[in-house]
């Protein structure tokens, strides 16, 4: 429980609040419940009526946009302010000072993080550990369909790239009186085909001649429940009638005489995980540009992504990972503790603390430059007394304004904090060229407002690490492949001065635990 006490004079009130703010973003990772406002920290206004002091309305405001769907809020103490009767005191006397409290909950920012339509979606979700999808082992269900397709801007950023695309594709060509040139798209992936509606819609928006260019869309799904929905669409879909062949095959199996002879010239998919590549798509990807199905010119959308990762302080995700080891491991035994705390999971951290800014692991590119899909990343975390405040939980933009306020902190000012685990997130560049670009992300430093697809990914320690004043961190990663599996492997250590304080072993190590099946 956080209980907020009066101000103590001080020479920097702006130095103040930012400790204030660190504080906060400390205890939200060690799992805060509950803020108590004794009544004695309330000041008086001028019609009498109580309310705080500005650094406490900011350091509240911010506690509300963090966990103000989990947190409790408490007035303790006798009330010090006296109401005339007709207004109304409540039987404690202490109502004024709830409302007042109400009154900041209603405040724009307040309201623009819980009361969204993607806050309320994204409700039931918090701090809920999800294992990563299994997408060429398993078929996804309808239900998984449906919720992907209402994210508001993921898709509209493909259409976005598709559109550059095919604008500098069409610039490229040269006309051709006897016939339309043809271009064609292939969908790696369609599930339920809102990459197909959304290449078409790039390509109507272009207002193309018809008797100069054609459009053919080639879907390409394995999931025989969407394939059976796919060719529903090409059958009675206006938009579709004429452009979509449906091809029921694995990407990475399909052959030149399925497309009927056309190589492919853009190659779409949404083949990402929360991780970038953890879903596979560099071993779905990379064999379909390669094969004889493709141009050396075909160009893939996604073009490139990179992989993130940054300590996380969460008592909250660390008990949860732990309780994992008593759920059913694919309807036999538990889990087991080992493989609980050596398994990653894609959550929507809420009362969790990212404690240093991101940084990039590895990248992957389409089409690729090296055979290799193996990675490996030493990582130095320095030092940041502001614990990466403005980065919240690690999931969303950077916040311009607390990252303003926690920049006061004087340098080497930090204190300890001990860490749960990594988090693990992606930035995708969909498509660039000489005067085009268009990416999204959900790494914090270049996060895509609104976008709700993919929640970061979590790979705990096995125990918590502490992290004393002004040591740095150092991480290792690993993705590694074999016998059909693509695995991760991690472990930290904390050092200062050359000095190693303390280390975690290597979780996972040759993916006993976790892995992906290709």
């Amino acid at each position: 429980m956080l209980i907020m006490e009066p101000l103590k004079p001080t020479n920097s009130m702006a130095a103040a609040t930012a400790s204030q703010i660190v504080m906060l973003h400390k205890a939200i990772g060690a799992h805060l419940k509950a803020v108590c406002f004794p009544t004695s920290v309330f000041l008086t206004n001028k019609r009498g009526y109580p309310t705080l002091a500005k650094s406490h309305q900011v350091l509240f405001t911010e506690a509300l946009k963090r966990i103000g769907r989990t947190v409790r809020i408490l007035i303790e103490g006798a009330p010090k302010h006296n109401i005339t009767a007709g207004d109304g005191m409540g039987s404690t006397k202490c109502l004024p000072y709830l409302q007042y409290i109400r009154h900041i909950r209603q405040r724009p920012e307040c309201v623009a993080a819980l009361d969204t339509e993607e806050a309320n979606l994204e409700s039931g979700y918090l701090d809920s550990l999800q294992r990563p999808l299994q997408p060429l082992k398993d078929h996804l269900e309808f239900s998984m369909y449906e919720t992907f397709e209402k994210d508001p801007v993921k898709y509209a950023k493909y259409q976005e790239a598709c559109h550059m695309a095919l604008l500098d594709g069409m610039s490229s060509m040269k006309p051709d009186a006897a016939s339309p040139k043809m271009i064609t798209i292939a969908v790696a992936g369609a599930g339920r085909g809102p990459l197909v509606m959304r290449a078409i819609k790039a390509f109507k928006s272009l207002n193309a001649d018809p008797a100069a260019v054609v459009l053919r869309v080639f879907a390409v799904e394995k999931n025989p429940s969407a394939v059976v929905y796919l060719q529903s669409m090409a059958q009675h879909n206006d938009d579709w009638k004429g452009i979509v062949t449906v091809v029921h095959t694995d990407a990475r199996k399909l052959t030149l005489r399925q497309l009927g002879g056309r190589k492919i010239d853009i190659v779409v998919s949404e083949l990402l995980g929360s991780f970038g590549d953890n879903e596979l798509s560099p071993e779905c990807l990379d064999p379909l540009l390669a094969s004889e199905c493709c141009k050396p010119s075909t160009i893939s959308i996604p073009m490139q992504y990179s992989t993130f990762v940054a300590p996380v302080s969460s008592v909250r995700l660390h008990t949860d990972a732990r309780q994992q080891a008593q759920v059913p491991h694919e309807g036999a035994q538990t889990l087991g503790l080992q493989r609980a705390m050596e398994t990653s999971y894609v959550v929507r951290t809420h009362a969790a603390s990212q404690t240093h800014p991101e940084q990039v692991c590895w990248n992957f590119q389409h089409p690729a430059k090296e055979t290799s899909m193996e990675r490996a990343v030493s990582l130095d975390f320095a030092p940041d007394a502001t614990f990466a405040a403005a980065a919240g939980s690690g999931y969303g933009a950077l916040d311009p304004a607390i990252a303003s306020i926690v920049s006061q902190i004087p340098a080497g000012s930090g204190g300890a904090v001990t860490l749960h685990g990594l988090l693990g997130s992606f930035t995708a560049v969909l498509y660039a060229s000489k005067d085009r670009y268009c990416e999204l992300s959900i790494a914090p430093h270049r996060f895509s407002e609104k976008m709700f697809s993919w929640f970061p990914i979590y790979f705990p320690f096995r125990e918590p690490l502490h992290v004393p004043s002004g040591c740095n961190v150092g991480v290792k990663m690993w993705r590694k492949t074999a016998d059909g599996r693509v695995w991760y492997e991690w472990c930290a250590k904390v050092h200062k001065h050359g000095e190693t304080l303390a280390v975690t072993p290597i979780h996972n190590p040759k993916g006993r635990s976790s892995d992906v099946s290709l």
